[in-house]
């Protein structure tokens, strides 16, 4: 092999080793800031309080039936009226 060979892996080796050290800050910076969100998230729902219960929707009425049933009754006779 030759020096400058040996000297090259070396600094590549070393300038790898660098970029692998500040990647490993960076991804434990970044879960600490998740961390952090999670928490802030987790306060701000406890300061709201729990979620209203969403709002029961009320069937229609036996009136709305009974207009339905007649509108629809009308205007079947109507057409049937119109056919014959």
């Amino acid at each position: 092999m030759y020096r400058d060979d040996d000297a090259a892996r070396a600094a590549r080796a070393s300038a790898l080793i660098d970029e692998i050290a500040e990647l490993e800050r960076q991804k434990l910076q970044q879960a600490t800031m998740e961390q952090r969100l999670d928490a802030a998230k987790r306060e701000l729902s406890t300061l709201h309080g729990p979620a209203p219960a969403p709002a029961r929707e009320k069937p229609p009425s036996l009136l709305a039936h009974v207009l339905v049933f007649g509108a629809t009754a009308g205007a079947a006779y109507l057409g049937y009226t119109l056919l014959i």
